[in-house]
Parts: C-alpha cells; structure tokens; sequence
C-alpha cells in the first residue's frame, strides 16, 4: 500500500452556520485531519478552536492596524491566537452611529464579565 502525504488549506471552516454546530463540526473535521498524514493549515476567527485544538495545531496570526485610512496588515505571522478584536472598531471606522458602537461595546464588556449574552 502507498503511503499518501496531504496538505489541506481551510479558510473560515463552515462559515456562514451556526455557532455553537460550526465549531463542533469544525473542531471534530480538524481533530480528524490531524489524526492522519495530513499538514492542515486553516484560517479562522473562532477563538473556540483555538483552545479546543491547542494540543494538536500551532497558533499564529496576523496583526490587524486600523487607522484613519484605513486597515492595515504587516503580514508577518505572529505566533500564537490573535488577541486583538476588531469588529467594533470596524463600525467605529466605517462611521455607524456613536450609540451603536457604544451599545457593542457594552455587550462586549457584559460578556467578558459574565461569559453570558
């Protein structure tokens, strides 16, 4: 029998589904592709993977700048998880309304403090 070498690239595994499915399935797809001959490679924003899977994959990100013109990325991998968020300054840059930056914000920091929405 021959012996088959992969490499398999995912970018935002099951994107699109619903939470709490996406990162069981994605973990259990990512556990099982660990489980053979297979450099697997993924991209995701779900920090739940990062931690599920912390014994089986190394972490590394890219660090995200955002400024008055814009986003910015150096590309250049920094290991570990990214421990930067961007979403609300998202809104911020792209001029929603104060009250619903604030509002994000304050679900933000509710959720920090109570791991609860």
């Amino acid at each position: 029998m021959q012996n088959t070498q992969c490499i398999c690239f995912v970018d935002e595994i099951l994107k699109g589904t619903n939470t709490i499915e996406r990162i069981a399935a994605s973990a259990a797809v990512l556990k099982y592709l660990y489980s053979t001959d297979c450099l697997c490679v993924t991209a995701s924003h779900d920090i739940e993977l990062t931690h599920i899977l912390s014994d089986m994959y190394d972490n590394y990100h890219f660090r995200e700048y955002i400024r008055d013109d814009g986003i910015h990325f150096d590309y250049k991998l920094k290991p570990g998880p990214s421990q930067t968020r961007n979403a609300i300054k998202l809104l911020h840059f792209m001029d929603f309304d104060t009250q619903i930056v604030e509002d994000a914000e304050t679900l933000v920091s509710n959720f920090i403090n109570s791991k609860t929405w």
